[in-house]
């Protein structure tokens, strides 16, 4: 990434306010997902992809966006095979490297985010 469009990024950010709100929001929501994986899954698909979020044109927005829904959704599908695995004595092996790896993918996007850096 070049620092002409990491700038770009950075100057359409600051004229983009709201978006930027709703980006912080979503590393909180992503954050207490932790503990409340639907709701957390629910506001990543509803709050990212209403027709609003299609407009967003700054690269630092887009790229945060789309490591949110990736995160979340890999989250929700290693969870949901960590849930099968129980029944053979299985599932805490499987659910907690998932459970750092998702830990791991929200603080490294919020410091990023709060650095104004692309992923």
């Amino acid at each position: 990434m070049t620092d002409a469009v990491a700038a770009q990024g950075t100057l359409a950010l600051e004229s983009d306010e709201p978006a930027a709100r709703r980006s912080g929001r979503a590393y909180v929501a992503l954050a207490l997902g932790a503990v409340l994986f639907v709701f957390t899954i629910w506001y990543q698909v509803y709050g990212d992809t209403r027709k609003d979020a299609q407009a967003w044109t700054d690269p630092v927005l887009q790229s945060h966006r789309q490591w949110r829904l990736r995160t979340a959704f890999l989250f929700l599908v290693w969870s949901i095979l960590a849930g099968f695995c129980v029944p053979f004595g299985l599932g805490a092996l499987v659910f907690a490297p998932v459970w750092l790896w998702f830990v791991y993918r929200v603080f490294r996007g919020g410091v990023l985010f709060a650095r104004r850096r692309v992923i």
